[in-house]
């Protein structure tokens, strides 16, 4: 739920959308890592509203259908932050995802908050490295070559995603 709500938010930082420009923009933008369906961004959607992160206009259209145009509060500004900084899976299989989420949105962030992530994000990712390759090292683990081939190929993911933290330039919005 907080990948989706972070995008959602991020999505509309600068103007109202309606639901399927919403995901039109998500796809669009972070498509490489996520394609939600309408049946997902939806709920989404109605849960930020709940909470005072976004308003709800209705528009008629020229074919004379109403809309729904969905535009981020200041209490939705103050929730992003919250959720960026809230903490990332652990699940290893969720753990990528919600990375590139907070990478691929944190120029929502003003320069101080993206320093403090680039430091927590840089821990963490020393710390998993650590934990592969003690368990690539661990003698008492009965690995076959497979499973060492991908904790080898896990390590060396861990490896790149460092050297981009490193690289970042955090003052510039993109």
């Amino acid at each position: 739920m907080v990948m989706i709500e972070l995008l959602i938010l991020y999505t509309l930082r600068k103007n109202a959308k309606t639901i399927y420009a919403v995901r039109r923009d998500i796809i669009e933008v972070f498509g490489t890592f996520t394609t939600p369906s309408i049946g997902t961004i939806h709920p989404a959607i109605k849960r930020l509203e709940q909470k005072g992160c976004l308003t709800c206009t209705e528009r008629m259209s020229e074919g004379g259908k109403k809309s729904s145009y969905y535009k981020l509060t200041e209490k939705g500004q103050e929730f992003f932050r919250e959720l960026f900084f809230s903490d990332i899976s652990e699940n290893p299989s969720l753990f990528y995802g919600h990375l590139q989420a907070r990478f691929g949105t944190l120029s929502m962030l003003n320069v101080e908050d993206r320093k403090k992530f680039i430091s927590d994000i840089t821990k963490k990712l020393e710390i998993y490295s650590f934990e592969v390759e003690d368990k690539i090292n661990d003698e008492l683990i009965s690995l076959d070559y497979f499973q060492k081939a991908l904790l080898k190929r896990t390590l060396n993911e861990i490896k790149a995603l460092q050297t981009f933290v490193r690289n970042l330039k955090v003052e510039n919005d993109g």
